[in-house]
């Protein structure tokens, strides 16, 4: 994927575009975009993940299953040092 940084407002916001690199014909749409929302809760951290500007309901199924598992994976990344064995993307979800 790539994108280009829209917003940022260190440490609590970032709102990046998202597109698939090689995309032929572009979207019609241009591309999507993610913000990450991240703020003190208690003694821990809440991230929220918002994915706009999708094109269609397929693409949104798409994300809506994938970033669960990007997630879970930087999480264990973060805590561990070391990401997660398998990658989680490729986990059948059925």
């Amino acid at each position: 994927m790539v994108g280009k940084v829209v917003a940022a407002t260190p440490p609590k916001r970032l709102v990046t575009t998202w597109a698939e690199p090689d995309a032929t014909p572009p979207d019609a749409t241009g591309p999507s975009q993610v913000t990450f929302d991240i703020e003190p809760y208690g003694g821990i951290v809440r991230l929220t993940v918002t994915h706009e500007n999708l094109a269609s309901e397929a693409e949104r199924n798409g994300v809506a299953s994938g970033w669960p598992a990007v997630l879970s994976n930087l999480k264990s990344l973060l805590e561990t040092g070391s990401p997660l064995s398998e990658e989680p993307w490729l986990v059948p979800t059925d």
